[in-house]
């Protein structure tokens, strides 16, 4: 290699620390919606994180926004129930099939449909909640969603920590690979 293709690669290398930057920066910009809804008639987590999601369901369960909590997602589904229950959230259900946010919306319509709600609140991480929510509107627009979006801690500046970084990438990537895959912005 001569040294034209070095210069290259240390120019498309600082380019790329300047987008990844950008990209986090702007991560809460682009990826988090909050749409809030004051009632629902179901309350749905999404798996893949069973802290902050079950916290914030049991909150919104609380609070009255929903009389019901179902739990989509392969893996912690199951933990997510229990910790729900622990919580004092009771008879919250399950599907544990979907391994990803399309299949959440897909596998939680038909388990849900027979009830025939007219509004769901998703809970999921906030730099999933964009996705989700049109994942979920896409698959199922007769119905009304809203997105609670939870966070590891209380303020942007102690949410966003290190560990967030490699998901908030994945999400941009998943995202571009919805809207190519499925058609979903």
């Amino acid at each position: 290699m001569g040294q034209g293709w070095y210069g290259a690669i240390g120019k498309l290398a600082i380019a790329a620390l300047l987008i990844g930057a950008v990209l986090i920066w702007r991560a809460e910009a682009w990826l988090h919606v909050d749409v809030p809804l004051e009632h629902a008639d179901v309350i749905v987590v999404l798996g893949g994180e069973s802290g902050q999601r079950v916290i914030g369901a049991a909150e919104l369960y609380h609070q009255g926004v929903a009389p019901k909590v179902f739990v989509t997602g392969s893996g912690d589904g199951g933990l997510i129930v229990r910790r729900l229950g622990m919580a004092g959230v009771p008879d919250a259900a399950c599907e544990s099939q979907s391994r990803s946010t399309y299949e959440n919306a897909v596998l939680t319509k038909k388990a849900l449909e027979a009830s025939h709600p007219r509004s769901v609140m998703l809970v999921t991480s906030w730099f999933h909640s964009r996705r989700a929510l049109a994942v979920f509107r896409d698959v199922w627009p007769e119905v009304a969603f809203g997105v609670h979006p939870v966070y590891a801690g209380a303020t942007f500046t102690a949410r966003f920590r290190i560990y967030e970084m490699g998901y908030i990438f994945s999400e941009y990537v998943k995202t571009l690979w919805y809207m190519v895959r499925y058609g979903i912005a």
